[in-house]
This record gives C-alpha cells, structure tokens and sequence, in this order.
C-alpha cells in the first residue's frame, strides 16, 4: 500500500481499487494506436539512459504484476536520472506532451476532476460565470492522502468543492456531484454512469484537472464515452514547483510527472485485463 501520493500503486492496490471502481468497460481502446508519438521522448531519453522502454510497446504482452513492476523500475530509473542529467529542452517536452489539450468552447458540462484543494474548481466556477455551459459535474470520493476533514468521517471533494461553487454564485439546480469515485479514471467512468442515469448525454464536454494530468483525462473521457463527444480541457495555474520549467527541479516533480506516463500505460492495460475477463 502507498503511503504518498508520488508512488505508483502496486499491483495488489490495483487489484483492489478495479473492484472499488465503476465496472464500465472502455468503449475504445484505440488511443494509443492512434498517437504513436505520445511517448517518443520519453522513450528517447530513457535509450540514452540505458533505461529498458519495451513496457511501452508490449504491455499487452506482459503479465500484469510484471507489467507494474516493469513501470515501477523504469520511473524510479528515470527519476534518478533527470536528476543528474535535467535537460530543460526535455523537460518541456515531456510536460507539454501531458498537458495538451483542446481550450474550452461552448459545452454542455464542466466536469472538475477530484481535489484535495479549491484550484480545479475556481477554474470551473470561472468558465461557468463566463457562460461557457450551463451545468459544473463535479466528481470524487474523500482525499486518500489529505488528512480527513470534520471529526471522524472525511468529507468527499466532491462535497467540499460544490460548497465551494455554491458560495461562489453556482446555483445548486446546476451543481451536477458525483461523490465515489477514487481515480482518474472512476472520476470518469461514474460521470458517465450519472448521465445516464438521467437520460443525458453531453456531448461537449470540458474536463478541468491539473495540467499535468490533461492527457489521462482526455484519454479516459474518450475511452469510457458511450456516445460522440467532444473533449476540451482547462486547468488552474499550476503551483510554483510543478510549472513546465520547474518540475524537473524536484524529486517529487520528476516522479509526478513519470508517473503520468506510466498511468497511461497502467490504465491501459487495466482496460485490456477487464476486457479479457469479459470475453469482449
């Protein structure tokens, strides 16, 4: 089990959160495939390092515990070696890669992906008071790093950031709260789970998150989505250590971001154990 949130889980708190989470099954599992060169530096850097990438390009081929183990080794490998080789060219590159996304346009929803903090949903409560959409979703179980808000039972982010909105002039009839899920990708899959039990589809969609967490975002939203949509994204100004030209300054930048990547792959390869247990 972790005991911060800079660590990958193991395979065994994998295990544990899939039964936790949404059984929803990807509807699409091409989006890797179809952006080969979402892990071109990554991979470039590594190869100067001596750093094994096969993870990267066979993680279907793998079994799973020596799939995590695989993306264990290589971010702590690659962690140490930015740490004595920090190009910032490279780390640029690698941020941006993450951080990319489509700017909001007129949509449907703002879905404010879970936090410990108020930054994500400022971010929201700004893009629905400029008109942007109409309804704030708001997803998350309590902080599991965050020490527990109240006396014994911590309070969902969910709660705690539509309070927010609330006395930021959000009316409640356009607070949409999801208060469950325990993940990027649950955040997600439990979104949609809600629509559809209200006979709705957005199709138009913004994710608001941390900028280093755009891509797994959009990867799950497009993943997971039942019907078309269109993904944009918007996040808050990132903290002073986690900026596109500081990260690489710090142990637990150089790991937060590295361990975005390898979620990538981690999430991946859940989908794909998922669908072969369903026989899809």
């Amino acid at each position: 089990m972790r005991t911060s949130s800079v660590e990958l889980p193991s395979a065994s708190e994998l295990r544990t959160m899939i039964h936790q989470e949404s059984p929803r099954l990807a509807r699409h599992q091409d989006y890797l495939d179809a952006r080969p060169w979402l892990f071109a530096e990554l991979k470039r850097i590594a190869h100067n390092a001596g750093i094994d990438t096969a993870v990267f390009d066979h993680y279907t081929m793998y079994d799973f515990d020596d799939t995590i183990s695989k993306l264990h080794r290589f971010t702590v490998q690659l962690a140490d070696y930015l740490a004595q080789h920090a190009h910032h060219s490279e780390a640029a590159t690698l941020y941006e890669v993450l951080a990319k996304g489509n700017p909001p346009r007129p949509s449907d929803v703002i879905l404010v992906f879970g936090s410990a903090e108020n930054w994500r949903i400022a971010t929201a409560v700004e893009l629905y008071h400029a008109g942007v959409a109409p309804k704030i979703m708001i997803a998350g179980a309590s902080p599991r790093w965050a020490v527990a808000y109240g006396k014994d039972t911590p309070v969902a982010e969910a709660w705690r950031m539509a309070e927010y909105a609330l006395t930021h002039g959000v009316p409640a009839r356009d607070i949409i709260i999801e208060d469950q899920s325990i993940s990027i990708p649950d955040n997600v899959k439990r979104s949609i789970d809600c629509w559809e039990a209200m006979l709705w589809c957005p199709r138009r969609i913004i994710l608001v998150t941390s900028e280093f967490n755009v891509r797994r975002a959009e990867m799950n939203m497009y993943k997971f989505a039942p019907w078309p949509v269109e993904i944009f994204t918007a996040s808050p100004e990132p903290s002073p250590a986690l900026r596109v030209d500081t990260w690489i300054a710090t142990d637990r930048g150089r790991r937060l971001i590295l361990n975005e990547y390898a979620k990538i792959i981690i999430e991946s390869t859940i989908d794909h154990l998922l669908a072969a247990e369903k026989g899809v």
